[in-house]
């Protein structure tokens, strides 16, 4: 019951924000839109919450870290229990069509998919090596000091793993422990919930451009991929930085079809709260940036300074989401230790410039294999090379773009490792790091085949 009230809490402060948001832009969106995203918006705040605890030496009691959320809830209670007709101008109605029986099929898939991760997640409390080091240990450090050690971000690696990790997966598991107490197997829940809320916002926003059996369908094809649904049962952020970029990245592509304001600023938002995820998130918000831009010097005349007004408003969203945790790195925190800029060398560059064909064995070894991809990665490059007289085309433009611009990121960080040789960078993180790029491929794929779909229709 305290898990359910915990993650209750997470979607209240979540549709206060989002539907103050939303109304204020006249922006109308599906129920399931405002439900899923509202989740990934409250994770944001109460990670921010649990800086500026950490920030002015607040302790995080039951009752600090609930004041405001419970402000929240009697605001909502306010504002839409005695007019609930007030959220229904938010909403989309869209048509209620009979399910046929592939869609109710896909759907089966997916419950029973989410279903089984829960029985795989259930029984056994945080177990593996990264979890326990990188994330457990941390938030058990919050949970029983009663709040942000000072210096908690400067600890050695003899102390924790990796502390200059962003902070949001350990903050979300001590809000967990704040409500159930100290429970290793009930704070696993809540990658479950996260696999659940990322398949429904991306499934909402493929909606708005395709139709409802065709997004099932793309939905589908990433919620069983292996690789995908084993991250929602271990406690660690690749699925969370994978759920942002790609939501992020689509609703990017929904502002360059509608032209939408507001379509750019969750983009924003979205990237910028992926920072607060992995390390690894600067790429894709970099990229993002760099294409706005483009997306500013394709546009015709009529169009260029509304699309600039629009880059600015997104930029300042993503400074601001991102600014307190960056503010907090840069004098808080220690330096990365597997890129530490005072050991890139020539030498060391060159040395793992040499080491590519490591990098490029290791990376078929993913592509061709089935354990955890199925055959994901073959369809999707064939589909792009079936479909190479339109990959540049349109929205195909953009994310193409992006997964160009965000691989090289990739590539050059690589290239930039100093605290051990590139074999073990690699054959450690290639997987978690293909993971990432999963939901942008697939988004991908789906323009790309649309018009085949369409003709079977």
């Amino acid at each position: 019951m305290g898990f359910i009230i915990a993650v209750l809490f997470i979607e209240i402060i979540g549709i206060f924000l989002v539907t103050t948001a939303l109304k204020r832009e006249e922006y109308t969106c599906s129920g399931s839109e405002v439900v899923s995203l509202s989740f990934f918006v409250g994770m944001f705040f109460i990670s921010l919450q649990t800086l500026v605890f950490y920030l002015y030496d607040i302790p995080l009691s039951f009752k600090n870290v609930v004041a405001l959320p419970a402000v929240m809830l009697l605001l909502i209670i306010a504002r839409y229990v005695s007019r609930p007709e007030r959220l229904k101008e938010t909403l989309i109605s869209r048509e209620n069509n009979a399910w046929t029986g592939f869609e109710k099929c896909l759907m089966a898939g997916m419950i029973f998919q989410f279903l089984w991760i829960i029985f795989l997640t259930l029984p056994v409390p945080i177990h593996s090596h990264d979890a326990v080091a990188n994330y457990a240990l941390k938030a058990k450090m919050l949970y029983f000091s009663g709040m942000v050690p000072e210096g908690f971000f400067r600890f050695g690696e003899a102390t924790v793993s990796h502390p200059d990790y962003p902070p949001l997966l350990p903050f979300i598991m001590n809000w967990i422990y704040t409500f159930t107490g100290f429970n290793d197997v009930t704070v696993r829940m809540i990658m479950p919930v996260i696999y659940l809320m990322s398949s429904v916002l991306f499934y909402s926003l493929l909606r708005r451009i395709f139709d409802r059996k065709y997004s099932l369908l793309t939905v589908f094809i990433l919620a069983t991929i292996p690789q995908f649904y084993d991250y929602a049962t271990i406690i660690h952020t690749d699925l969370v930085l994978t759920a942002f970029v790609t939501c992020a990245l689509t609703y990017f592509v929904l502002y360059i079809r509608t032209g939408i304001k507001i379509q750019a600023i969750l983009s924003a938002f979205l990237f910028g709260a992926a920072l607060w995820v992995k390390n690894e998130a600067v790429v894709f918000a970099g990229a993002f940036v760099l294409l706005f831009a483009v997306l500013i010097l394709r546009s015709d005349a009529a169009n260029r300074r509304k699309t600039s007004r629009d880059m600015v408003s997104a930029l300042v969203t993503l400074t601001v989401i991102a600014l307190p945790w960056f503010f907090v790195r840069f004098f808080h925190a220690v330096l990365n230790s597997d890129i530490n800029p005072m050991n890139v060398t020539g030498g060391r560059i060159l040395q793992n410039i040499k080491d590519i064909p490591v990098l490029l064995d290791l990376f078929q070894q993913e592509v061709f294999g089935p354990k955890k991809w199925n055959i994901f990665w073959i369809i999707m490059a064939s589909c792009m090379i079936w479909k190479r007289k339109v990959l540049w085309k349109n929205e195909n433009f953009y994310i193409m773009a992006f997964l160009l611009i965000t691989a090289a990121g990739y590539f050059a960080g690589y290239m930039l490792t100093t605290g051990n040789n590139l074999f073990f960078y690699v054959n450690t993180t290639i997987s978690r790091f293909m993971l990432h790029f999963t939901g942008i491929t697939l988004l991908l794929a789906a323009f790309l085949c649309r018009d085949e779909y369409r003709e079977t229709q």
